[in-house]
């Protein structure tokens, strides 16, 4: 949370955030029916999704996230923004560890997989918290090997595309600290899982969901969407892919008979 108190407009990224929603179902490719569903977002920051979700006529929407301050702010946000939203609040229990009496329906995060060191204790949390036929939409960006995939962690005055990469996890580690004044070793500690696509198509694929879906590098506008075309291209060959697949989204369904 220090870098959203000190680098940026937390209450303008709020609002940015509501406005831009509709880019993620873009790139999954399908808006799901919100309207009467219980849902769940993991990652849910600044409350921006989850609240988009709440305007939409979900039934009720739960936002996790793992940062308290995010959180407090979220709830506090929404009241002052949308006081006539009853059915929206966010909670800092790591979804490995929530206790959910009534199942969702649906179950959305964005750009929060890349982040996430043990995708499978995710991926069961998933399964056990979703309602039979339920879905997760999960779409996440930018892969840690990927152009920009260190989003920015290492501040360098220009950015160069995989400059992370050629500067090293320890350079990356070291940035990190002094930004944030921690001592992370690591870069899971930092916030990075470093995964390769192979590693979350793996994960989806044992997870005991159905994959419906695994979208690559989807983008708007025709400068970007060529660009991210000729990534998916040029990332059949096995070894450049992890460098060049810059989003995944994803969309798992729980099947209707439990085994």
């Amino acid at each position: 949370m220090l870098q959203d108190v000190e680098q940026f407009d937390v209450d303008a990224a709020f609002e940015d955030g509501i406005m831009k929603a509709p880019h993620l179902w873009s790139r999954m490719g399908a808006v799901p029916l919100f309207e009467d569903k219980r849902v769940l977002e993991i990652g849910s920051g600044l409350g921006s999704l989850s609240t988009s979700i709440a305007l939409a006529g979900a039934k009720t929407v739960l936002g996790v996230d793992i940062w308290e301050p995010r959180v407090a702010f979220a709830n506090k946000k929404v009241r002052e923004r949308f006081p006539e939203l009853r059915n929206v609040s966010f909670v800092s229990t790591p979804v490995e560890q929530l206790e959910q009496a009534d199942p969702f329906d649906l179950i959305v995060s964005q750009n929060t997989f890349e982040h996430i060191a043990d995708i499978d204790a995710v991926l069961a949390a998933l399964r056990r918290l979703l309602t039979p036929g339920g879905r997760a939409y999960i779409g996440f960006s930018p892969l840690y090997h990927s152009p920009f995939g260190d989003h920015g962690e290492l501040r360098a005055p220009v950015r160069f595309p995989w400059l992370h990469l050629l500067a090293g996890r320890k350079q990356v580690i070291a940035s990190y600290n002094r930004a944030n004044r921690e001592a992370a070793t690591t870069l899971a500690q930092c916030g990075y899982n470093g995964h390769k696509p192979a590693t979350f198509r793996e994960a989806f694929h044992r997870s005991g969901l159905i994959v419906e879906q695994i979208r690559v590098n989807p983008a708007e506008g025709r400068l970007k969407s060529a660009v991210m075309a000729g990534f998916k291209a040029i990332a059949r060959i096995p070894r450049l892919e992890p460098y060049l697949t810059v989003g995944m989204y994803v969309i798992l369904r729980q099947p209707h008979v439990l085994a």
